[in-house]
């Protein structure tokens, strides 16, 4: 490789030649490609993230690699998020390795100490190139997760609501009245959640940042269907997100969480065939839904196979100090 180039997301050629090689990247079938305006967003910096995304080229300045580091600003400020791609004639040239190496820099001079990676491989396979490469960069698995897909249409089981609670619905904006309490759940999900030795923390979420991702969805088309269970006393013991890009026939299940006060009354399967029944007409021509867990979750695990989710693949947590 001649050169690593960091480009500007905002430069319509420059980010198309970009997402052009992560397209040409991405050829595992069990998870579609961000589309071009999901990605951009996604790699424009915000209050919340410093984030850079570089190509890399050949002698003749053709476009070999590509890759981003996403750096938190507000909690996680140890880490840096960071992938690398290289299309399958590209590879086994060191494209990878050099790429890989700046965003490495990057995070260094902004004071990261840790790199934090995801590979994605077929459920039958041992692993797949993006796999082989972070272990032989350094990487070490901290946590398996389990990627699960539902067939559409699907026949969901039938809906039971244990005494007590009930359950609300939405798309677009949170209800002002429920925006504190929903910020609160979306902060909860990384220490709610099974997890491994990495060291993770909660996101920082408040009012603000929900209204800013509200605000990421409609840039870049995507509807999000939101479904909350409330207790007895009115307050929220737990949510669901189904999220349907703008193009492309998948759906994916986001965040799903229950306060820990509100576990063990079936809620988590409540939230989810109610997000289904609420988004019925999202759900028209698309082809499946898919969703991540870690491979540890038992609980979330028997929930999505209630609903007739089937594991497609392995994502693997990958950590090295940088």
């Amino acid at each position: 490789m001649a050169r690593v180039d960091e480009i500007d997301v905002a430069d319509p050629s420059a980010f198309d030649e970009f997402h052009d090689v992560y397209l040409r990247s991405s050829g595992r079938p069990f998870d579609a490609p961000w589309l071009p305006a999901e990605k951009r967003v996604n790699l424009t910096d915000d209050a919340y993230a410093a984030k850079v995304a570089v190509i890399g080229r050949d002698d003749a300045g053709a476009p070999v690699a590509a890759g981003w580091c996403v750096m938190p600003l507000s909690d996680n400020t140890r880490f840096a998020f960071v992938e690398v791609f290289v299309p399958p004639e590209h590879r086994r040239r060191g494209h990878g390795t050099r790429l890989l190496d700046r965003l490495l820099a990057m995070a260094r001079s902004h004071g990261r100490t840790t790199a934090f990676s995801m590979p994605a491989w077929a459920v039958e396979a041992e692993g797949d190139a993006g796999r082989w490469f972070a272990e032989a960069h350094g990487f070490e698995l901290d946590i398996l997760d389990a990627v699960r897909e539902l067939a559409l249409p699907a026949t969901l089981p039938p809906l039971r609501l244990a005494p007590g609670y009930t359950l609300g619905t939405w798309r677009g904006a949170c209800p002002d009245e429920l925006v504190d309490e929903y910020a609160e759940l979306r902060r909860m999900l990384t220490s709610e959640a099974p997890s491994g030795e990495a060291g993770l923390e909660d996101e920082h979420w408040d009012a603000e940042r929900v209204r800013k991702d509200e605000a990421d969805l409609v840039r870049v088309g995507r509807t999000m269907q939101v479904v909350v269970a409330r207790a007895a006393g009115g307050g929220l013991a737990g949510h669901t997100q189904l999220a349907f890009a703008g193009d492309g026939v998948d759906v994916y299940q986001w965040d799903t969480l229950v306060r820990r006060e509100h576990r063990g009354h079936g809620l988590g399967l409540a939230l989810k065939i109610r997000a289904m029944q609420a988004s019925a007409d999202l759900l028209e021509g698309r082809r499946r839904v898919t969703t991540f867990n870690a491979a540890s979750n038992r609980h979330m695990i028997a929930v999505n196979e209630k609903l007739g989710f089937r594991q497609t693949a392995w994502t693997g947590e990958y950590v090295r100090a940088i």
